[in-house]
């Protein structure tokens, strides 16, 4: 008989007991209000020229390359590290401690990063634009409503990682879930990247319709 390795990835361990989970979500649940609360007091970054695109467009191309890396390079590299490195615990015994620990530390990482975009955004775009009016149809909402949704596998990777989540699993279904969560997130950045790409006047936003005064929402428009 063949003994085979374990299947393992960075959030393998030993299970932690009562006490252990309940300082994980003191933890974890610190860390997240001292998140929201920078992110709360950050200032809207200025805008450029408004170019008509949707708003998630319009938050990339802002500040280049700030928006452009902040936004989009540092969440979608956490996510495709995660990806990547997931392959190589696949398929490779034994597991090497280096993609171990970097799969582990990008997908704890994630999530609280997002949180803070998440936060940020909210505040300073998605409430003004809901309570102004100033949504450009369907497109430009689903383009910064599926990004935003990207807090869901991403904070769901971070529970997980510090077993606040799945604390009693096994090695295959802790394995299991966690690719889950990363192709979730592959699959709403790209549907919020595809809407984001779209001309919001082709499908149906009338841009003398947008504003009265001609007034632009800060931070989101470029």
């Amino acid at each position: 008989m063949v003994a085979t390795a374990p299947l393992t990835t960075g959030t393998v361990g030993k299970p932690p007991g009562a006490t252990g989970r309940r300082v994980a979500v003191v933890a974890v649940v610190a860390v997240s209000l001292a998140i929201v609360a920078v992110a709360l007091l950050l200032p809207a970054w200025p805008a450029g020229e408004d170019m008509g695109s949707t708003h998630y467009m319009g938050l990339l191309a802002a500040n280049q390359p700030w928006n452009l890396l902040l936004f989009m390079a540092v969440p979608v590299i956490l996510a495709e590290t995660i990806a990547v490195s997931e392959l190589a615990i696949l398929f490779r015994r034994p597991v090497s401690p280096v993609v171990a620990g970097v799969n582990r530390y990008a997908g704890l990482v994630a999530g609280f990063y997002f949180l803070g975009v998440l936060v940020y955004l909210m505040k300073h775009a998605v409430i003004p634009l809901t309570t102004t009016g100033g949504w450009r149809g369907w497109a430009d909402v689903v383009a910064v409503g599926f990004y935003l949704l990207g807090i869901v596998p991403l904070f769901g990777m971070t529970l997980l990682e510090t077993r606040v989540v799945g604390a009693g699993w096994d090695d295959h279904r802790r394995l299991k879930v966690h690719a889950t969560l990363v192709g979730l997130f592959l699959v709403v950045a790209h549907i919020a990247m595809i809407a984001g790409m779209l001309d919001p006047a082709v499908v149906g936003w009338d841009p003398s319709h947008l504003m009265d005064d001609g007034s632009q929402m800060e931070g989101m428009t470029h």
